[in-house]
């Protein structure tokens, strides 16, 4: 972990490790590749409108629980056949569940993982500013999960395995006026030579953008010498 991050003469000092035994680094270049939380907190000094900008951002928490079906229970079920990748559900549906993925549709090696006689499909559950599902117990998570998939599919078998992985703050949510927001935290960072910043916070929350975002990154850094 990165508990600070300063600049002086000849680069940039970084105090990691836990508190009882902290130790500093130095370097000629740093990419904040974190969210913005913690990057508001290691730009407070260096700077200080990025760091209040970044503050302003909020995030939503989200539970991915991960149901394992045998494939012949879905045999009929024309809302499983593989057609479809998933569903969405609006928060007017009243729903537990926010939407799902029929992952062994989805990719190729999910379903080669599940070696024909096993499928595995994943519920998302947690909206902004709904904390409940991150607090609520694994059991609760996959009953809430298996109930919402049987109203939304017609399945009703149980599974034959279950995981739940809680992401706490996990996505960024992106209100009016983000773009100018973002533009004016590039803005600041630009004018500290060495320093840039990626990640879901800024231009997308996908594994794409976030990828697009670090290259961008790597480019601002070069572009500034």
């Amino acid at each position: 972990m990165v508990r600070e991050l300063r600049r002086d003469r000849t680069g940039f000092v970084l105090t990691v490790g836990p508190t009882v035994a902290a130790r500093r680094m130095r370097a000629d270049a740093v990419v904040l590749a974190v969210p913005a939380a913690p990057a508001s907190r290691l730009l407070a000094e260096l700077a200080p409108r990025a760091s209040a900008l970044l503050s302003g951002i909020e995030t939503a928490s989200v539970v991915v629980v991960t149901l394992a079906f045998r494939a012949s229970d879905l045999v009929g079920n024309d809302n499983l056949d593989g057609s479809l990748s998933g569903f969405l559900v609006p928060p007017s549906e009243g729903r537990r569940i926010k939407a799902g993925t029929f992952s062994f549709a989805k990719w190729e090696w999910v379903r080669d993982a599940g070696g024909g006689d096993v499928v595995h499909l994943r519920l998302s559950l947690g909206r902004h500013r709904q904390e409940a599902a991150v607090r609520a117990s694994d059991e609760e998570l996959v009953a809430w999960s298996r109930h919402d998939l049987g109203l939304a599919t017609g399945l009703t078998a149980a599974p034959v395995a279950s995981h739940v992985q809680r992401w706490g703050g996990g996505l960024p949510q992106y209100a009016v006026g983000h773009l100018d927001r973002i533009a004016a935290v590039r803005a600041e960072i630009a004018s500290v030579p060495g320093l840039a910043v990626c990640g879901a916070s800024y231009d997308g929350v996908g594994v794409p953008a976030c990828i697009a975002s670090a290259h961008r990154a790597v480019a601002d850094l070069r572009a500034g010498g």
